[in-house]
């Protein structure tokens, strides 16, 4: 089962380098990034295909959508988004798998 919380490490993998040596006291991707789906938020428990028949309800692709909350800062961030305080949502750039679809 494909869990939001995967799909948030996904995304932590893509938006911002990883480190050389693991810190102990990391945050983990579900602590700092909030994945939503027509405008709510999926705790990080949740599985995909949860998801996709209480709340995307649609056929089709399911698009989710993350931002930060604000406990960690981003390092792939612009600068001008963190000085902003932009706490836009940015879609997911890349398409799940066709299994899970």
């Amino acid at each position: 089962m494909l869990r939001a919380r995967k799909i948030l490490a996904h995304v932590a993998e893509r938006i911002e380098p990883q480190p050389e040596h693991q810190d102990p006291n990391a945050l983990k991707p579900e602590e700092y990034l909030e994945l939503y789906c027509q405008n709510q938020l999926v705790p990080p428990i949740t599985t995909l295909a949860t998801l996709r028949t209480h709340v995307w309800k649609t056929g089709g692709d399911v698009m989710l959508y993350y931002k930060s909350n604000g406990r960690k800062q981003i390092l792939g961030a612009t600068p001008a988004n963190q000085a902003a305080g932009n706490t836009a949502q940015q879609p997911l750039v890349e398409a799940a798998p066709a299994a899970f679809r």
